[in-house]
C-alpha cells in the first residue's frame, strides 16, 4: 500500500533537479581573495621599482646634510721664523726710476683682479630691526656690515660678520657676489670681540651662485711688517663693494679686551663709522679683519683691523656652534723680567673686573694675581684665553690667585661659574 502511495506521488514530479557543486576557482570569495593577492603582488613590485630608481636619489642629499665641522689649519711656528728672518740682506735701490701714467694704470689693474677675486669669498649682511620710539610706536630700522664666506658644513653656508652692526635684527639677508640673495639667521655670536657668524642654508643657494662663490683663503698676520701694501675689501667706506688702497701703518698694537689680548693692525686709510670688511694683502689672502670694537692709542681716524691669526680659534669655535665664555678680567703679563724687578709672583695682574661678571661673582679682585686655571699654569693672558676656548657656558672652573696682604701675598682658590657676555 505505502509502496503504491509513492508510486503515485512521483507521478506528479514532472521536473527533477539536481544541485551540482562548483569548482574552487569559481566561487567568488576566493576570487576576490585571487584578485587581493594579484593587486598586492604588483603594488610590491612597483615599490620595489621605484625603490630602485630612487633609492640612491634619496641618499644623497642624506649624506649631505650631515654637518661636517669648519676646521681653520694652525700656522706652522717654523714657516713664520723662517718668513721673518731675511735670508739675503736688503737691497736698495738708488737708481731714478720713473713711471709714466701707463704704468700706473696696469698696477691698479692688477690691484682691481685682486680685489674682484676676494669680493667672491665676501657678502653684504642685511639686518631688518623693529624698535619703539619714546611714543611706544614701532618702527623699522636697516643695517648692513660685510661678511665673509668662512666655508660650509654640509647643510649650510657660514659667514663671518660684525655683531655690533646686525645684532638683534628681527630679519637677516644676504647678498652674494652675483647679487643674488637668501635669508640667513645669527647662528652664534661674541660680544667680547663683536664677531658673530650667521648661517645661509644651502638648498636656498643656486647652483649658479655656488659655482661662482669663493671660500675665503687666510693668511697669517705674524710675518706682518709696517709699511707693507695691503687692500681693504668690502665695505671699508660703509658701502658694500667699496675698495681701498693703502698701507700698514704698525702691526704690534695690542688692545686688551676680558680675559685677553688681540693684535690689532692699524692702516692710513680714512674710517668709516660703519665700515667693514677685511684687509688683503697682495697675495690675495685675509690679514685682518676690520673692526670697532675698540682702538688703539695714535691712530684714531683710521681704518683697523683684528690680526687674522689671533681671532682664528674664535672663528673656529662660533662656526662649530659653541659658546665663548668668558670671566670678565682685565689684565696685563707679568713676565720673568716683571717678577724679578717688582718682586711678585709671575701670571695675569687683574687691573680692572667688570661688574656682574663671574670674576667678580666667584670673588676676584684688582689686584689679584692668577697663577693658575683647572690646575694648569697660567704665565700669561693667551694662556687664559686657550683655557677658557676648551670650557662651556655654565663650567665651574677654580682659579688660583696670589692676592697682596701685609705678609706678602696670600693664596686663594676660587672656582668661577663661566657665562656668556651679553
Amino acid at each position: 500500500m505505502t509502496e503504491e502511495r509513492e508510486n503515485k506521488n512521483t507521478d506528479f514530479l514532472f521536473m527533477q533537479e539536481r544541485i551540482k557543486q562548483k569548482l574552487i576557482y569559481q566561487r567568488r570569495a576566493v576570487q576576490r581573495l585571487a584578485w587581493s593577492a594579484a593587486a598586492g603582488a604588483l603594488f610590491g613590485l612597483t615599490a620595489l621599482i621605484v625603490l630602485l630608481i630612487f633609492l640612491p636619489r634619496i641618499d644623497r642629499p642624506a649624506e649631505r646634510q650631515e654637518v661636517q665641522p669648519i676646521m681653520i689649519p694652525e700656522e706652522d711656528e717654523q714657516e713664520q721664523e723662517q718668513q721673518t728672518v731675511p735670508e739675503e740682506p736688503p737691497v736698495y735701490i738708488t737708481e731714478t726710476i720713473s713711471m709714466e701714467l701707463e704704468d700706473y694704470k696696469k698696477m691698479y689693474q692688477q690691484l682691481m683682479q685682486i680685489s674682484n677675486q676676494v669680493e667672491k669669498s665676501m657678502v653684504n649682511v642685511y639686518a631688518l630691526m623693529v624698535d619703539t620710539d619714546w611714543f611706544d610706536e614701532t618702527y623699522t630700522s636697516q643695517k648692513s656690515a660685510s661678511g665673509m664666506l668662512i666655508g660650509d658644513n654640509g647643510v649650510e653656508i657660514l659667514i663671518l660678520t660684525n655683531f655690533a652692526q646686525i645684532g638683534n635684527a628681527e630679519k637677516l639677508q644676504v647678498t652674494f657676489f652675483d647679487r643674488t640673495t637668501a635669508q640667513a639667521v645669527m647662528k652664534k655670536y661674541d660680544k667680547n670681540t663683536g664677531l658673530a657668524v650667521v648661517s645661509v642654508n644651502l638648498s636656498d643657494v643656486a647652483e649658479s651662485t655656488r659655482e661662482i662663490i669663493l671660500y675665503a683663503e687666510l693668511g697669517s698676520s705674524k710675518t706682518l711688517r709696517s709699511g707693507e701694501p695691503i687692500i681693504a675689501v668690502g665695505s671699508p667706506v660703509g658701502n658694500y663693494g667699496s675698495v681701498l688702497f693703502g698701507n700698514l701703518t704698525s702691526v704690534s698694537q695690542m688692545a686688551g679686551l676680558y680675559d685677553g689680548t688681540y693684535n690689532v693692525l692699524t692702516t692710513d686709510m680714512a674710517k668709516a663709522s660703519s665700515g667693514s670688511g677685511v684687509l688683503v694683502n697682495w697675495s690675495g689672502k685675509i690679514i685682518g679683519l676690520i673692526q670697532n670694537q675698540c682702538e688703539v692709542n695714535g691712530q684714531k681716524g683710521t681704518i683697523q683691523a683684528y690680526g687674522i691669526s689671533d681671532i682664528k680659534s674664535v672663528i673656529e669655535h662660533l662656526s662649530g656652534n659653541q659658546d665663548i665664555v668668558y670671566m670678565g678680567i682685565v689684565g696685563a703679563d707679568v713676565t720673568t723680567a716683571i717678577s724679578e724687578a717688582e718682586g711678585i709672583p709671575i701670571g695675569v695682574f687683574v687691573s680692572e673686573v667688570e661688574l656682574d661678571s663671574p670674576a667678580i661673582e666667584a670673588g676676584i679682585q684688582p689686584g689679584d694675581i692668577i697663577v693658575s686655571m683647572s690646575g694648569q699654569p697660567i704665565t700669561n693672558l693667551k694662556d687664559v684665553m686657550t683655557i677658557l676656548l676648551k670650557c662651556s657656558n655654565g663650567q665651574n672652573v677654580q682659579v688660583g690667585c696670589q692676592r697682596p696682604d701685609k705678609n706678602g701675598y696670600q693664596e686663594l682658590e676660587l672656582s668661577v661659574n663661566l657665562g656668556i657676555l651679553e
